[in-house]
């Protein structure tokens, strides 16, 4: 959220469809309408925590604004359509607190499938015990508390030895300020929009056909929105090589993480 020139957070607990979309005020004897999560996000990034938290009658009022990018206000006399060109990041719990890996993800979220495949890629992270995870884990942690200029513990050490006799690595190369790093991502998104070449073209079509007749058909998932999920994906990978043009290394991590997710 950092990275983009506009974002907002919120949490779901709490969080009504007024709160997401908009909601009528009357000021001075006149209705007005005040601009909600999404509408404020606007070109950039809306994020929300605890999605599972939001009511499913609230739920439904993103759906217009993640497939349409815009939101159709009938309040008070006030009929418009306003803006609503965002992407969405939503964070939610598995139910129950554990995460089955043998039921479906709309079962573990307790989200409706028409929901969930409105967004283009969608992450499990599991807290499973591992021992080399766990140490880059604390490495990373407890780099931080490291008086600069004194090295910094590896997190790619084997565990092998007492964890007061840890190896440690040279400093590191400095990495891209934020301030940078958003300044880039800026740019990209001004100067490219990426179009579609033949080779992209040839691996999305040839994805989405095994996708349409794979597993991904029979539970509802490979849909015309898969198909523009890759296009998207696509298209923002070549725009952060600095691509006019996707091509089929674009397409193909396109399509992977669309795989994993």
């Amino acid at each position: 959220a950092k990275l983009a020139p506009r974002s907002i957070l919120t949490t779901g607990c709490g969080t009504t469809s007024a709160g997401l979309t908009c909601s009528a005020v009357k000021d001075n004897g006149e209705w007005t309408l005040e601009a909600g999560a999404l509408v404020l996000a606007d070109k950039g990034v809306c994020c929300i925590d605890e999605f599972g938290a939001i009511k499913a009658g609230d739920r439904a009022a993103i759906h217009e604004a993640m497939e349409q990018q815009t939101l159709s206000v009938a309040k008070a006399g006030l009929v418009c359509t306003l803006a609503a060109r965002c992407a969405v990041m939503a964070c939610a719990n598995p139910k129950g607190g554990v995460f089955d890996s043998r039921a479906d993800l709309s079962v573990n979220t307790s989200l409706p499938p028409s929901l969930l495949s409105r967004f283009d890629v969608i992450l499990v992270v599991v807290d499973a015990p591992d021992a080399s995870w766990d140490r880059a884990v604390s490495a990373q942690i407890l780099n931080s508390s490291i008086r600069p200029g004194c090295g910094s513990l590896d997190p790619l050490d084997d565990g092998d030895e007492r964890p007061a006799k840890r190896k440690r690595v040279a400093p590191r190369p400095k990495a891209w300020s934020l301030d940078r790093l958003r300044r880039y991502v800026a740019y990209v998104r001004e100067q490219f929009k990426p179009t579609l070449g033949d080779d992209a073209a040839r691996v999305v079509e040839a994805y989405y056909a095994r996708q349409r007749r794979g597993a991904a058909a029979a539970s509802g998932r490979a849909t015309i929105r898969m198909l523009e999920s890759l296009v998207r994906l696509a298209q923002a990978h070549a725009r952060l090589c600095c691509r006019p043009e996707c091509n089929a290394q674009d397409a193909v991590v396109a399509c992977l993480l669309v795989d994993k997710s």
